[in-house]
């Protein structure tokens, strides 16, 4: 509540002091608890607002919130500190508190300066003290409504702010059609800086709206502007008291939503930029990664070491809704199996030897509300596997030696390297799992199988380590840039990366050539140069065992031809071209 005193309402006040004044006949003054001098009538008029020093009438009225007589001023008990004692001007004073939720908030005084007053003031003191408690209670009264007013102009206020911070149109009208209140962004769609609100345009929209019932998104098109604006609009009624309804009705601007919906997926595109390439299956996957990055569905990222899962992991992360929230990674096969548990788990004070003393918070709980990335699932012991099963079944964790189930919020992205269909088959790896974690298949390719991304890729890590290293850098020349992409890059995007890195160390200039490089690149690639036309079989054998494993996936889950393209991330086309080039390779 807003703290509001007498001083604020100080001419409504002296309204009162003055009626009453004229009403007893006698002088009359108003002070608040800090004894400053609201209104008063009178002589004093010219002292108001000013502190009153050393009335113990009104301290003692503070004190006990009772009326107080004076029928002898200067000689009571209560006038003893007065500075005035025994020489007081007055000749008689009736005090009563002002009261307002049990606390006094001022006095009203009633004197005496002559006789006549004196009689007049103690003739009928019971009919006095009660028009004082009345009068007392008017002025607690407007203090209140004076409140509540600021308090309503206060929310009005903030209602203002509230509704012009939208980036849509708000407006409230009643079933008369009068419009009570409306934010900028309606303003504007109405165009109302150039017609009036109670333009016969405007007075037609609004009757139409209030002709239906209450509906959400309908398409209105307002005819305010040169140019018509489609919008779509959404009415709910917001009070009804019977004899008056108000509607809330928002205003969205079709062309606005697109613009800001295509500015969204431009934004998440920009955030796929760390998956370099230019090939088609890049192309493809990276729009499947958009697709796929706006559901909590689990992932299984599958693809030799070394092709970017995790890559792939984070912008998946980075595009979707979770991307403010944390991104954990475990690699499930970098941590002995017996710390495997506490760290995805976390455990309790006291779980086992050697544990914290103030427990541990694991990875899933580190992870709630966002994503955790699991590198290596395949390498995961069969028991863990039972308790991740639950996690995704159940979206809850029990930490080690705990017996509280804690509920979580985790999309969960697993990656491996291995045929995990194969770890099924073999009772290394649960197949309930599998499917669970295999809800999106995403298949990476190698870098052999899209060589033409290799050049994007060079300049990329280039890039890179010249601001990590502080060199210049320009690049590959042609020649050597022939030769990367004819390499079959056995550890795929990270082996090209760690090799691009290893050649910093010694180049720090200018372009490199086969003649500042030849020695080094025989050192760490053991490189002899191969001839093209067997390099590009090698490419198409490993292309075409890449299509024949997934045109067996398909086949053995009942999908289709087109969930294979999918999953090799090329065209339809692109892949029938393939089979037919590749008839002839053995």
């Amino acid at each position: 509540m807003i703290a509001i005193f007498l001083r604020d309402i100080q001419p409504t006040v002296q309204s009162i002091a003055e009626a009453i004044a004229t009403v007893l006949k006698l002088e009359v003054e108003i002070a608040d608890a800090d004894y400053v001098r609201i209104a008063c009538t009178g002589k004093l008029q010219i002292d108001i607002l000013k502190k009153l020093e050393g009335n113990l009438v009104y301290k003692t009225v503070m004190e006990t919130k009772q009326p107080i007589i004076i029928r002898n001023p200067g000689y009571e008990e209560v006038c003893k500190q007065c500075p005035f004692y025994q020489n007081c001007i007055e000749m008689g004073e009736i005090s009563a508190p002002i009261i307002s939720n049990n606390n006094v908030i001022g006095f009203i005084g009633l004197m005496a300066i002559n006789n006549t007053q004196r009689q007049r003031l103690f003739k009928d003191v019971d009919g006095i003290l009660s028009f004082l408690n009345k009068m007392a209670d008017l002025l607690a009264s407007k203090l209140q409504q004076s409140a509540n007013l600021h308090q309503l102009k206060a929310h009005s206020e903030k209602m203002d702010l509230v509704i012009n911070l939208v980036d849509y149109g708000v407006l409230i009208i009643d079933d008369k059609g009068q419009i009570i209140q409306k934010n900028k962004h309606a303003h504007r769609l109405l165009n109302l800086d150039t017609i009036s609100l109670n333009s016969d345009v405007i007075s037609k929209w609004v009757k139409n709206l209030l002709t239906d019932d209450e509906y959400e998104n309908r398409t209105f098109t307002l005819q305010t502007r040169p140019v018509d604006i489609q919008t779509i609009v959404t009415k709910k009624l917001l009070s009804d008291s019977g004899n008056r309804k108000e509607y809330l009705i928002i205003l969205q601007d079709v062309n606005y939503i697109q613009t800001i919906a295509d500015k969204t997926k431009l934004e998440a595109i920009r955030k796929l930029d760390s998956i370099i390439g230019k090939s088609e299956q890049i192309q493809q996957l990276r729009e499947h990664t958009l697709i796929v990055s706006r559901t909590a569905s689990s992932i299984l990222l599958q693809g030799e070491s070394g092709t970017g899962k995790e890559v792939f992991a984070k912008s998946i992360h980075a595009v979707g809704e979770r991307s403010k929230r944390a991104f954990i990674t475990v690699n499930c096969g970098a941590i002995p199996e017996h710390l495997l548990e506490s760290e995805l788990f976390g455990y309790e004070k006291g779980a086992f030897t050697g544990a914290n003393t103030q427990g541990k918070v694991g990875k899933f709980e580190l992870a709630n509300g966002g994503t955790i990335f699991l590198d290596e699932i395949g390498e995961m012991p069969l028991h863990l596997q039972v308790k991740l099963l639950r996690v995704l079944q159940e979206n809850e964790i029990e930490r080690v030696g705990g017996t509280k189930v804690i509920p979580i919020d985790v999309r969960v992205i697993a990656a491996t390297n291995k045929d995990l269909q194969s770890s099924v088959k073999e009772g290394v790896f649960r197949e309930d799992l599998f499917y669970r974690l295999n809800v999106v298949p995403i298949f990476i390719p190698p870098l052999r199988s899209r060589k033409e991304d290799i050049p994007e890729l060079c300049d990329y890590f280039i890039s890179e380590y010249n601001e990590i290293f502080g060199k210049n850098v320009m690049g590959f020349d042609s020649e050597m840039l022939q030769i990367l992409m004819n390499y079959r890059w056995p550890g795929n995007v990270r082996e090209l990366k760690n090799f691009i890195e290893y050649l910093f160390n010694f180049i720090s200039e200018g372009y490199i050539t086969l003649n500042n490089s030849k020695e080094l690149i025989d050192k760490k690639l053991k490189l002899d140069l191969i001839e093209e036309e067997e390099m590009i079989f090698s490419l198409k054998r490993n292309e075409m065992e890449l299509i024949k494993k997934a045109l067996e996936y398909v086949k053995q889950h009942n999908m289709n031809v087109e969930d294979a393209t999918k999953l090799l991330g090329i065209s339809r086309a692109t892949l029938f071209r393939k089979l037919k080039e590749y008839q002839n390779v053995t």
